[in-house]
């Protein structure tokens, strides 16, 4: 989760049997954690995502149970949504999303989001060389991204503050 200014609010690492839709409601709330503990009050608001976090059941749960708006692209279906089998509460968040994301204001959350916040995980975990670990439990997989993650942070700190430091320096 990231705030728009490459600074890491939220480097949650879970077990490879959740899939990204079980996840995105703990990592938007661990991240309007993280900003309240740091004394920042801010509060999130928004949610961009990439596609893979969209799925019916999540969006409506984030609609009906939290106060974050979903900006979530849809995947291409094979196929016509069926709406049948399912409660007018889910068709309505889902709709509401497609809405919100295809607006000109999705849009651009979108481009910030590839922009920013893929940048950013991409540095930390490819360049940082965290994509990859030979720690075993997910405790120790989790401080060691959240070190990761940390560096990162400090180092745009360095670099905000004192205009000094790179990545490599």
């Amino acid at each position: 989760v990231d705030l728009g200014t490459n600074a890491i609010l939220a480097a949650e690492i879970y077990h490879a049997n959740y899939q990204d839709t079980q996840t995105l409601e703990d990592s938007l709330h661990q991240a309007q954690i993280n900003l309240v503990e740091a004394g920042s009050e801010a509060e999130i608001v928004e949610a961009a995502a990439d596609k893979g976090y969209h799925s019916n059941g999540t969006i409506t749960e984030l609609r009906e149970h939290t106060t974050y708006r979903t900006y979530i692209p849809e995947p291409e279906l094979k196929h016509d949504r069926v709406w049948t089998d399912k409660p007018p509460e889910q068709k309505a968040a889902v709709y509401a999303n497609r809405r919100r994301t295809r607006g000109e204001h999705g849009k651009k959350l979108q481009r910030l989001r590839s922009e920013l916040t893929e940048r950013t995980f991409a540095h930390v975990c490819e360049t940082g060389g965290a994509r990859r670990t030979w720690l075993t439990g997910i405790e120790n997989v989790r401080k060691r991204y959240l070190i990761s993650a940390a560096a990162h942070n400090l180092g745009l700190l360095m670099r905000s503050l004192f205009k000094m430091g790179t990545p490599r320096g």
